[in-house]
């Protein structure tokens, strides 16, 4: 017994040792966002406006959980799994068809070859779009995402914002350029041909920064029997001269099923004013469809971003639009934003 005393208090102070020692090569944090909005909205073809207390104003909520652990050797194991949410209703995700880790969900391994990810994963054009515009990835008062991205306002960019049974890989940075790839599987069996891929490539030098995106789409929202492909280019910029940031991107997206073209152009900026900013932005699409028709909508937006703290945020934006063949329209909210 007197023997087995010691040898019981060393393995336990090896097990404790070691957990200790694994605890500090790995780690893991809740995090994410909550944002909402009193407004009241109008699109230029709506019939009637609506007064509505909605979520993701500027943002769209989201929670998440997200982890890494040391491997040896400058190699790392990592995870993210996020969730859409509307604060408003207490509902998840973004609509009734999104899965419950909407956002994001992959594991993957990083190391001096970059990063390799698995499962669902955020779009780089969805990222470099909300990037090079003052309002960022704002679906409810950004002009361009919404001519990007949201189908009320007839987006030019076909599928999801994430994509789903994706594999990624993004290059380590070197002399301010990085590259991602992402290839979405369509999963359909005997089809090869069903999939998405997306290149793109940031550079960042300074005060000015840059993104090139190319993508081939064939599955996901808004792809159907008659609508199978659509390629889509982007190139976006920005400077910042410290009494103002401004930002430019053109887009083009070409359907061919149904012989529709989209050219999206946006300018926008923004000033440092007192604690926060205020921002201007402009996005005009003009959509052809062969052989002679043809739509223009243009949409502005200002709006004043006042930082309480680092992590909480109020803000303010109008918004007017205007499509062809109705009037323009106005909107305006004011919205609570608060990181954790």
């Amino acid at each position: 017994m007197r023997r087995l005393i010691p040898t019981l208090a060393l393995c336990s102070v090896a097990h404790a040792a070691y957990a200790q020692a694994d605890a500090a090569s790995s780690s893991a944090q809740i995090y994410g966002l909550v944002d909402v909005f009193a407004g009241s909205m109008q699109r230029s073809d709506e019939a009637g406006r609506t007064k509505v207390l909605n979520g993701g104003g500027m943002t769209t909520s989201f929670w998440g959980v997200r982890g890494a652990e040391s491997l040896g050797g400058g190699l790392q194991a990592q995870f993210a799994l996020e969730s859409f949410f509307q604060p408003d209703s207490g509902t998840f995700g973004r609509n009734t068809t999104d899965p419950y880790f909407s956002r994001n969900a992959w594991v993957g391994l990083a190391g001096g070859f970059g990063q390799l990810a698995l499962g669902r994963q955020t779009n780089p054009l969805f990222v470099a779009s909300g990037a090079f515009n003052p309002f960022g990835t704002s679906l409810q008062f950004s002009p361009v995402m919404l001519h990007t991205w949201q189908p009320t306002y007839n987006r030019a960019v076909l599928g999801d914002s994430v994509w789903s049974n994706a594999v990624q890989y993004t290059s380590p940075t070197f002399a301010g350029l990085r590259a991602n790839v992402l290839y979405g599987l369509g999963e359909v069996t005997d089809r090869d041909s069903v999939r998405n891929l997306n290149l793109t490539v940031n550079y960042a030098a300074g005060n000015f920064a840059a993104a090139v995106s190319v993508q081939q789409a064939r599955t996901g929202p808004g792809f159907t029997t008659t609508i199978s492909r659509q390629d889509a280019a982007f190139i976006g910029a920005s400077y910042d001269f410290k009494v103002v940031q401004v930002y430019g991107q053109l887009q083009r997206t070409r359907t061919p099923d149904i012989r529709t073209t989209a050219d999206t152009a946006q300018l926008g900026a923004a000033v440092p004013v007192g604690p926060g900013r205020f921002m201007a932005s402009v996005a005009r699409t003009q959509r052809k469809v062969e052989p002679a028709t043809e739509t223009n909508r243009t949409t502005w937006a200002v709006g004043y971003d006042h930082f309480l703290s680092k992590r909480t945020d109020l803000y303010a934006v109008y918004m007017r639009d205007r499509i062809t063949g109705f009037d323009s329209s106005g909107s305006v909210g004011v919205g609570v934003r608060h990181r954790f």
